[in-house]
């Protein structure tokens, strides 16, 4: 292999010109042949390679810069001048013998070869030294250094081949082109590649050509060939002219990018899906709204966009588990596409949350409500249809908020938060229905947004207060406990009452902010209760109301136990009230976190126990201690029929439990005359006392036994 074969690949490895001088000296760096580059302009040395300083022990600092005449390294003037004299008369040396000195004063002799090396409109001349200290090895030494050359070539990772620059004939492969495209050497040399079918879509081999004959290089274009077994691979192919001896050949790569591009567009489809359902996701929704609104504003055609949400989907989660839950939402998402035209979009944006986008609605708006209004309808009953998922028949409603894009916006962020708002409109009355965006609706959730902006206000500035409503022995009359209740002091409303902001506390998430302080305020209450002895341990408790959000906090049994050894109360004055939809979340997690307060002396009530989704199987694992009737029962217990027998069920389903009984909201004699016949004494309403403040409560207590 001729040594200028490969200056010229070096001059060819880059194309735009103010790179090629350092892509060179990157390549000569590389080499374990001892190289010099010296400007043929000033005869100044440009670059030393790692193997000449190795060679001669002289540093590319101290060469570099330097005159060519005035390098140390020639052992002596006379050699010097006959050396620099055969390049100016011939140009190049070929295999030159010289002696040069070493930086430890030795001189060694030496095969030199120098060519001209032309980069853009500079030239160089590359020097290349030999050592020939013994003779006998300099031939072995000469064919390593040329294979190494070589293997820039043959052993290259990545695929290449030569081509003959007039024919387009193939004159060589490397190792790596066979092992990727599976041909032999013999199979391909002496062919174009459209002769063995190496183009997948020969009709674009033209415009290629073209390319790299207008700018003299290809650089990473893409192109598609076929494999010798038939696999089609995606290819970068990037192309340079260079020399061979006199003989024009285009050197080029083809670098297999199958799975690069595959892995891409798995991670594009990612980044655009959801990845339970396999539906758009925001992104990519967001992206075909904008491309509809354009579409419909050039032809006068209107889309409308359908917000569902499934109803009560969190108790599917809780009693069922999220595994079941994500095979319903799996099949909510194939109803959906199933019953919508291919032009329409189904996304998921999360949670149980889907969007469908109707497109290509004609006529007047009235009718592309109409039609929006129709499917939205037949889509309502599609997921509304039973299902069966793991072994549970399961029946769901769903809401759906609805936004047209000739009435209700003209982007994307306006339909969406207008169908949003529609569907939070259609929650806020019940569920299970269709409406459509009206102005008005703007104004509830602005005053939802308000109400937490405030109640975040009021968290930080402490305007949250505790009352207590009295927990009454009718048959003593004697207060045997309390219910802490939250309301809020309003700096201009004045006091509220939970059921106007409770809601927003547990949808936004500060519930837990504010029932760790209920808990914490609760407990100080009852321990200064304790120290005036106006309560007595064995015989009063007060009971906290504790969200299902709250407890499902990973460390609540370690706030409950910090808590009460702050205030260091009596651990069994302390009852936590639960809501029956905490005992079918996990009900493992929650037995746990039960035995191990119970363990500690905490004991447990069930609140509005007969509204929720508890059983018998529950009750049993569970250490509940009491269950409350809820007031809805107590309410018309004495004039329905219904309510009494629902009453009597509870009282004696907690007596064969061995549980205690406090009936909620009694506010006439008459109902408690009916509880008492029925064997519950305990009762807490309206017909004793409404929940007061500390002091009205400790006034409710009467005065300590030392002032009685």
């Amino acid at each position: 292999m001729r040594i200028a074969w490969l200056y010229t690949m070096a001059d060819s490895l880059t194309s735009p010109e103010g790179t090629r001088e350092q892509d060179l000296i990157a390549l000569l760096g590389q080499l374990p042949v001892a190289c010099m580059l010296v400007s043929a302009t000033d005869d100044i040395v440009v670059a030393v390679n790692p193997a000449l300083e190795h060679l001669l022990g002289w540093s590319a600092s101290g060469l570099i810069g330097h005159h060519s005449a005035e390098l140390p390294l020639w052992a002596s003037p006379k050699q010097r001048d006959g050396v620099l004299q055969l390049l100016f008369t011939s140009g190049s040396i070929q295999q030159h013998e010289a002696r040069f000195q070493c930086h430890d004063g030795q001189s060694k002799p030496c095969l030199i070869y120098v060519e001209q090396v032309r980069i853009g409109d500079q030239s160089y001349r590359l020097a290349m030294v030999h050592d020939i200290s013994e003779r006998s090895n300099a031939d072995r030494e000469l064919r390593q250094s040329e294979a190494k050359f070589a293997a820039l070539f043959i052993d290259s990772p990545e695929p290449y081949v030569l081509f003959d620059k007039r024919s387009a004939q193939i004159t060589e492969v490397n190792h790596r082109f066979t092992e990727v495209f599976g041909y032999q050497p013999q199979e391909v040399i002496g062919k174009t590649a459209a002769e063995f079918g190496f183009w997948r879509y020969p009709s674009k081999r033209p415009a290629v050509i073209n390319k790299l004959l207008r700018d003299g290089c290809l650089r990473n274009e893409s192109v598609d060939l076929i494999a010798r077994d038939g696999r089609v691979l995606n290819c970068e192919v990037s192309s340079n002219f260079i020399l061979i001896g006199n003989e024009p050949c285009t050197l080029s790569c083809f670098k297999d990018v199958t799975e690069q591009r595959s892995i891409e567009a798995r991670v594009k489809y990612q980044a655009y899906h959801d990845a339970l359902t396999d539906l758009p996701n925001r992104l990519l929704l967001h992206d075909r709204l904008q491309q509809h609104l354009a579409l419909g504003e050039r032809h006068g055609l209107s889309c409308a966009l359908l917000f569902f949400d499934l109803d009560h989907f969190k108790r599917v989660n809780d009693s069922l588990g999220h595994t079941c839950g994500d095979a319903v939402l799996q099949e909510v998402s194939r109803r959906l596409q199933a019953r919508v035209r291919k032009a329409d979009t189904v996304a998921r944006l999360g949670g149980d949350e889907f969007v469908i986008l109707l497109t290509g609605l004609s006529g007047n708006p009235e009718q592309s409500a109409e039609r929006a209004r129709v499917n939205a309808a037949e889509l309502l009953e599609a997921v509304s249809a039973p299902m069966n998922i793991e072994g549970h028949g399961l029946q769901l409603s769903c809401s759906i908020g609805i936004a047209l894009s000739s009435e209700h916006g003209n982007t994307p962020e306006d339909l969406l938060k207008h169908a949003d708002t529609a569907l939070y409109g259609v929650k806020a009355s019940g569920r299970n229905n269709i409406a459509f965006f009206e102005p008005q609706m703007q104004v509830v959730v602005s005053q939802r947004l308000q109400l937490e902006a405030e109640l975040r206000q009021a968290l930080q500035a402490g305007e949250f207060r505790l009352h207590y409503q009295p927990q009454v022995d009718a048959r003593t009359q004697r207060i045997t406990g309390a219910e802490a209740l939250l309301r809020w002091q309003h700096p201009e409303t004045g006091l509220i009452g939970p059921a106007a902001f409770m809601h927003a506390l547990e949808e936004s998430g500060m519930i837990l902010e504010a029932g760790h302080w209920i808990l914490e305020q609760a407990c100080d209450f009852l321990a200064r209760l304790l120290d005036r002895e106006l309560v007595s341990a064995d015989q009063f408790s007060l009971s906290i109301n504790i969200s299902p959000r709250q407890f499902r906090q990973a460390d609540f049994v370690a706030q409950v136990a910090a808590i009460i050894a702050r205030q260091q109360i009596p651990v069994q004055c302390l009852k936590l009230e639960i809501t029956e939809s905490i005992m079918i979340h996990n009900i493992s997690d929650t037995v746990k976190k039960m035995n191990e307060l119970r363990d500690m002396g905490v004991r447990f009530a069930i609140d509005d126990f007969g509204t929720g989704y508890s059983s018998l199987s529950y009750l049993k694992r569970l250490p509940v201690d009491l269950l409350k009737i809820d007031q809805s029962f107590i309410n018309d217990c004495t004039r329905d029929s219904n309510d009494a027998e629902i009453v009597r069920a509870i009282i004696v389903m907690a007596r064969s439990l061995n549980m205690e009984l406090i009936a909620e909201g009694v506010e006439t004699a008459e109902q408690l005359a009916f509880l008492q016949q029925q064997e519950c004494h305990t009762y807490q309403g309206f017909y004793f006392s409404q929940a007061v403040s500390e002091d009205a409560f400790c006034a409710l207590l009467g005065p300590p036994p030392a002032t009685r």
